[in-house]
């Protein structure tokens, strides 16, 4: 019995050899994907479906900018078989556009359908814009300064002596027809209502969309100086004292008081003879020769206490031989 098996495979592999060629295995296997191929693109039923499709700008030169708003993904309605279809979801499709000859100006490019990067199978029907319009400028830095905007008022007694920025100002790389149109940058506005003491604040700044974009969500640092309220008084019958004096001379002032006025805190209006024992008036008369001089009186004052004038501002003073120096 075996031999006659043996003996069947021996002629049937004779007789097909005769007839199939060598590569009958890949010829089918060829065969088979085809069928396949036909089942899933044309056997399978059709869709028509909507995707977002990415607009990606790519070899802008580095000396240009994109100054508008574009829209930045398309609406593609495109029909094919389901299985295909489902695979796209999973495939990153993107719509590329080359600025390599970008110049400044309006660019309209075509978003035309049949360029986009589907594979076989997949019919556009439909592109949503039809068109990309570009605005492009050149790209330029500026140095903007900071302003602060303040709302609200301090307590009652007290007043916004300053508010320092940090930083000062901000290097802004935009667009330079955008840039041109702007000389400063402003704060958001910073609350000092009730406030009676010095404080520090984080604040953004005050953008709109095109600035927002350069910048994205920007704070600075900002240091609100609170003093307490201040005003003018004069404080008379002020004595300068002299600096300097040799043992062998003796000095003469005319007059002998002075008036000063200052701006001070109000709570010191109270008790001006405690405000003038914080000031220090002096005449320097070291290196004075025997004679008659003119000097000005020097004054110095805890802040904050602020000199705002003096009545006289030149005082005389007589040097003369001291007759009981030894």
């Amino acid at each position: 019995m075996e031999k006659l098996v043996e003996q069947i495979k021996k002629l049937v592999t004779v007789d097909l050899a005769g007839y199939w060629p060598k590569d009958w295995v890949l010829r089918l296997l060829a065969l088979l994907f085809a069928i396949l191929l036909w089942y899933f693109v044309v056997g399978e039923d059709k869709v028509d479906t909507h995707l977002l499709v990415p607009v990606e700008l790519v070899n802008l030169p580095r000396d240009l900018v994109i100054a508008n708003q574009y829209k930045q993904q398309l609406e593609v309605t495109i029909s094919g078989p389901r299985g295909l279809i489902d695979g796209l979801r999973r495939q990153h499709i993107s719509w590329t556009i080359n600025l390599a000859d970008a110049k400044p100006g309006t660019m309209a490019i075509r978003n035309e359908p049949e360029e986009l990067p589907f594979p076989r199978g997949i019919e556009v029907l439909r592109v949503q814009p039809a068109h990309t319009t570009l605005l492009i400028d050149r790209l330029k830095e500026k140095n903007l300064p900071l302003q602060a905007e303040i709302s609200g008022e301090p307590a009652s007694g007290y007043e916004l002596a300053r508010v320092e920025l940090q930083p000062e100002a901000i290097i802004v790389s935009g667009p330079e027809a955008l840039l041109s149109r702007i000389s400063l940058l402003r704060t958001m506005p910073i609350d000092v209502a009730g406030l009676d003491s010095t404080t520090i604040r984080q604040v953004p700044l005050l953008l709109d969309q095109e600035l927002m974009e350069l910048l994205g969500e920007a704070m600075v640092t900002a240091l609100v100086v609170i003093r307490e309220k201040t005003g003018e008084i004069s404080l008379s019958n002020l004595a300068p004292a002299l600096v300097g004096q040799a043992e062998n001379l003796t000095y003469t002032v005319s007059p002998r008081s002075i008036q000063v006025r200052v701006r001070a805190p109000l709570s010191l209006h109270q008790d001006p003879a405690a405000l003038a024992q914080r000031l220090v008036i002096t005449l320097d008369v070291g290196g004075l020769e025997p004679g008659s001089h003119s000097l000005s009186p020097t004054i110095s004052g805890d802040e904050p206490i602020e000199v705002v004038n003096i009545r006289p501002e030149q005082v005389s003073v007589k040097v003369a031989p001291n007759p009981q120096a030894p």
